[in-house]
């Protein structure tokens, strides 16, 4: 019987002549250790995320403003609809 595929070790000659190590541009390599640079960071702070914490704080600060004013309205329009509704009584059982 005769083996149609290639043997194991006429496979790997043929890989040895095809795939030949190839040194990386030094443009490739700066790319790359400018984009290394980029995900780690030169420190424990990046300069982005000291931006995207201030922004993330103002905007909850704006947020927490905007709730405690409609929380303040909302309590001088119940306050306002309870005395109305009193003004309304006193005025009702006074006219009859």
């Amino acid at each position: 019987m005769m083996d149609s595929g290639l043997s194991k070790k006429r496979l790997e000659e043929l890989l040895t002549d095809i795939l030949v190590p190839v040194e990386p541009s030094v443009k490739f390599i700066r790319r790359l250790r400018a984009r290394l640079v980029t995900f780690h960071g030169k420190g424990p702070l990046s300069s982005w995320m000291v931006i995207v914490v201030i922004a993330t704080v103002f905007l909850l600060a704006v947020t927490s403003i905007g709730l405690i004013i409609r929380i303040f309205l909302g309590w001088i329009s119940l306050i306002g609809l309870i005395s109305n509704r009193r003004r309304m009584k006193s005025e009702a059982s006074g006219a009859t």
